[in-house]
């Protein structure tokens, strides 16, 4: 009886210690969320912080919402233009322009970046010299170029290339979005690379258009963009081949042995989530197998190719 009543009174006190505890915890302020600052962190010089002019549409784009970010502009456009709204909106439009299937006969590509392309227009004609609004330029009419074919856009070549030198060589410009996703002038030397390797490098396209390709250049712009954002595949990508290119170009193999160790270097990345990251993988191992897609290569054009070889396959 003893036992049992002792075991009882062991019962009770735990019981109320329990209580306590819980009373203890219900007490105990909650944790608090973390601030804007801490929820992203700066990862780039220029990164956007909390408080600056349209911080909720770079969260936005953050999030990869690019439709409702595009939708949000354009009513803020309509509202109050300005400068910023203008390569926002270009922005949101080349990123959904990427997720378009290209089969999708509907949808008229050509007019969609011919409105990204007006859009920078109208925020150059507020702000002439607003370095964004030069790379968003470079990248619209770039987008339009591919979109009709390199040789049919010739003429906005030199357009291009200008824009984007102005945001490379501007030692006092910085920008980037949270996480990193666009930095410059870090992509300026990027598309610089793309654009060197691209345009063809004959006498007549420096006539007609006032530039021509140079795969020394191109070199150059994409090692600099490697440097400033090592963890990206397409830098390294792009690198490898232009390396490549050059390399059997002029019959230097220790060109083409660092053009493999660019690709390489890329396909070893993590990708995280991103199926960007995972189809330049893709381009990436592609050229390690076949060297000579390397001088014709674009991203575009490569997952046409993809797109046919399956077709081929009967998948």
């Amino acid at each position: 009886m003893m036992l049992e009543w002792l075991a009882l009174v062991e019962a009770v006190a735990h019981a109320a210690d329990g209580a306590d505890v819980d009373a203890a915890d219900a007490a105990a302020p909650a944790p608090a969320p973390p601030t804007l600052e801490e929820k992203y962190p700066v990862r780039f010089p220029g990164q956007v912080r909390p408080g600056e002019p349209n911080f909720d549409l770079e969260v936005v784009y953050y999030e990869g919402r690019f439709e409702d970010g595009l939708a949000e502009v354009e009513r803020r456009l309509a509202q109050a233009p300005s400068p910023q709204l203008y390569w926002m909106k270009v922005r949101f439009m080349y990123e959904i322009g990427e997720k378009f299937d290209p089969k999708d006969t509907s949808i008229d590509r050509l007019a969609f970046y011919q409105e990204m392309a007006d859009a920078v227009e109208a925020g150059l004609a507020l702000a002439p010299t607003d370095r964004h609004l030069l790379f968003a330029r470079g990248v619209a009419l770039g987008r339009l170029g591919t979109t009709r074919g390199v040789l049919s856009s010739l003429f906005m070549a030199k357009d291009v290339e200008q824009s984007w030198l102005a945001v490379a060589n501007d030692k006092a410009y910085q920008y980037s979005s949270i996480g990193g996703h666009e930095v410059l002038p870090c992509d300026a030397f990027h598309a610089l690379g793309i654009y060197y390797r691209l345009v063809p490098d004959w006498w007549i396209v420096q006539v007609i258009a006032g530039t021509r390709g140079n795969l020394e250049k191109s070199v150059e712009w994409h090692t600099k963009a490697t440097r400033c954002k090592p963890d990206e595949v397409a830098n390294w990508k792009e690198l490898g081949a232009t390396q490549l290119c050059l390399g059997q170009h002029d019959k230097d193999q220790a060109m083409i042995d660092a053009g493999m160790a660019s690709l390489q270097k890329g396909a070893s990345l993590p990708t995280g989530a991103s199926e960007r990251k995972r189809i330049d993988q893709r381009h990436a191992k592609a050229m390690m197998a076949d060297p000579s897609l390397a001088c014709g290569y674009s991203r575009d054009g490569q997952q046409d190719l993809d797109e046919k070889k399956l077709k081929a396959r009967g998948k």
